[in-house]
């Protein structure tokens, strides 16, 4: 049981850094498209697509952690069957 930990952890850590870019990224997409004709600014101190890069970069972490970390367990799990 110890041996199948490691891979979950680099694998939600590995996950983790990819969805804070991906995540940020396309927030940062979806902001500057979408965001852009609102005037959040004055209610926030915060312009819409930069908004919406930090909530995409949060959320993209939360997912790909999770996802990361299943995926490396699914690939550990994999090849200890194959021995």
């Amino acid at each position: 049981m110890k041996t199948k930990l490691l891979p979950g952890i680099i694998g939600g850590f590995i996950g983790f850094l990819v969805g804070i870019f991906v995540g940020g990224y396309l927030g940062l997409v979806v902001g500057g498209t979408f965001l852009g004709g609102l005037e959040i600014y004055e209610h926030t101190g915060m312009q819409g697509y930069e908004l919406a890069a930090y909530v995409g970069a949060i959320i993209g972490a939360l997912v790909a952690t999770v996802l990361g970390a299943k995926i490396a367990l699914k690939i550990a799990y994999k090849k200890d069957k194959n021995k």
